[in-house]
């Protein structure tokens, strides 16, 4: 296994401290990987560039600020647990110098007014709507490999894993789906329902090779609406980090979405 030194702080150490700390470095990352342990510098350089979400504390957990570009991200939740908010207002992040995103509407509920109020940029944003099942993931794989856009929003995973003949085709495309998105730098977010227990238990979660093939899954939860003055002002929502190649652990934070003529990001209320 290679070692890794922790430069320029073992360099500058005396030759037995040096002989002792990177001793036991060699032995932390036998036991744990080593990925357990290395350079600050090492781990900065390592970082993906990425697209803010527009939430801070949500970004500040991910592990590389916000979702990878480059990479497959998951945002899944139920209904109303602001995965879609969340998504578009990493559409409106996505467009800030000029660049125009694509929307895969797969379930044809994309509203252009909630979209504005969030910020997206109609102009610049593409929409698909492909009318036949064999196209969607042509179109999903032929959006990413243009390497024309910073990011490609997928809604939803449901229309692409409906059957299991589906399922077994999106589960095969999903290597070719990894290579283009790196090649070409073009950050991929799909939004999906989050699988019930029976679901899971039943091998009917049709999104389990998607969760393995994303670089950040991120599992969304609605705690409570937020009222104020007996009228509905937005909601409190709490993010948490199932998988990040950036980060260990599972970390969660508080999402608070205000609804005030535009819909934007609270810290907390």
């Amino acid at each position: 296994m290679r070692r890794t030194s922790l430069y320029p702080l073992v360099s500058a150490m005396a030759p037995d401290k040096r002989r002792t700390l990177e001793s036991a470095i060699s032995a932390i990352q036998q036991q744990h990987g080593v990925r357990a342990i290395r350079p600050l510098r090492e781990l900065a350089a390592a970082l993906p560039p990425a697209i803010p979400t527009g939430f801070v504390a949500l970004d500040a957990i991910t592990g590389c600020a916000g979702i990878p570009r480059g990479a497959i991200t998951l945002f899944s939740g139920r209904s109303t647990s602001g995965k879609n908010t969340i998504a578009y207002k990493t559409l409106a992040q996505a467009q800030i110098g000029g660049a125009t995103s694509i929307l895969l509407d797969l379930t044809h509920t994309a509203d252009p007014g909630y979209l504005q109020r969030c910020g997206v940029a109609l102009d610049r944003l593409l929409i698909a709507r492909p009318q036949l099942e064999a196209d969607r993931i042509v179109l999903l794989l032929d959006a990413v490999q243009s390497g024309r856009v910073p990011l490609v929003l997928v809604d939803g995973v449901a229309e692409l894993t409906a059957t299991q003949a589906q399922a077994r085709h999106f589960n095969a495309a999903l290597p070719r789906l990894r290579q283009l998105a790196r090649t070409s730098g073009c950050a991929v977010l799909l939004l999906n329902e989050t699988a019930s227990l029976w679901q899971r238990l039943l091998s009917l979660d049709m999104a389990a090779a998607l969760r393995q093939a994303a670089a950040l899954h991120v599992e969304l939860r609605r705690e409570e609406w937020v009222y104020k003055e007996g009228e509905l002002v937005g909601y409190a929502a709490r993010a948490q980090v199932v998988r990040s190649l950036w980060r260990g652990g599972s970390p969660s934070a508080p999402v608070a979405i205000v609804f005030n003529g535009t819909v934007r990001a609270r810290t907390t209320w």
